[in-house]
C-alpha cells in the first residue's frame, strides 16, 4: 500500500475521515478497544488485510449516516467571546 492509503487507514482508526456512522463499518471494532488492544491490533494490520479494510469501508461507507455534531451553545458571554 502507498503511504496516502496507510495514513487514511490510521485516520480511519481513530475516527471516521468522513464524518459518517455506520453499524456495518470495519473499524467500528477497533475504536471501541482500549489503547492496548488497539496497539496489538496495529502490529496485526499488513498490506493485504489494510488493503480489505479500505476495501470494506469504501463499498459501505454510502450507506453511512452523517454524525449528528452536539454543538454547546455558550450563554454566558461575561466570560466567553462569542465568535461568529
Amino acid at each position: 500500500m502507498t503511504e496516502l492509503k496507510w495514513l487514511k487507514l490510521s485516520g480511519l482508526m481513530r475516527r471516521c475521515v468522513y464524518n459518517k456512522e455506520n453499524p456495518a463499518c470495519p473499524f467500528a471494532d477497533f475504536r471501541k478497544q482500549d489503547s492496548y488492544e488497539q496497539l496489538e491490533s496495529l502490529g496485526k494490520i499488513g498490506d493485504s488485510l489494510g488493503k480489505q479494510l479500505l476495501g470494506m469501508c469504501n463499498s459501505c461507507r454510502f450507506q453511512c449516516k452523517p454524525i449528528v455534531n452536539n454543538d454547546l451553545e455558550i450563554a454566558n458571554t461575561r466570560h466567553f467571546k462569542v465568535v461568529g
